[in-house]
């Protein structure tokens, strides 16, 4: 890949660094080509600074207004998801199934090793 614009050798058309074919012709450049007739990249002219300074917007922002609800209106302290309704009570049994599994498991070996060794 060339670092700067290169020239065709075929029709003559200056690509990009990063083209990889001439965009004129598709004629695909070897690397000879590519490293006698890359062109050098035009001088960099800067900037004034005063076109990199930030621009200041001012804006008039209004206090959002606080409703306040009064104390029989208060919402609910709890830790109820009005999202999920309630979990049957199989499916919290069913969850309840391999936790409780894993923990027999490991009594019973436990206790099968003390008796067996």
């Amino acid at each position: 890949m060339a670092d700067a614009p290169w020239r065709c050798s075929q029709c003559g058309t200056v690509n990009e660094p990063v083209a990889n074919a001439c965009r004129t012709c598709g004629r695909w450049p070897s690397l000879f080509e590519l490293e006698g007739s890359t062109l050098e990249s035009e001088p960099q002219v800067s900037a004034p600074p005063e076109l990199y300074e930030p621009d200041v917007i001012e804006t008039d922002y209004a206090e959002p207004e606080v409703n306040e609800l009064p104390e029989a209106a208060a919402p609910y302290e709890g830790e109820v998801d009005d999202d999920e309704p309630p979990k049957p009570r199989w499916q919290r049994l069913a969850s309840l199934v391999i936790p409780i599994g894993f923990v027999l498991y490991i009594l019973i070996s436990a206790l099968a090793n003390r008796e067996g060794g």
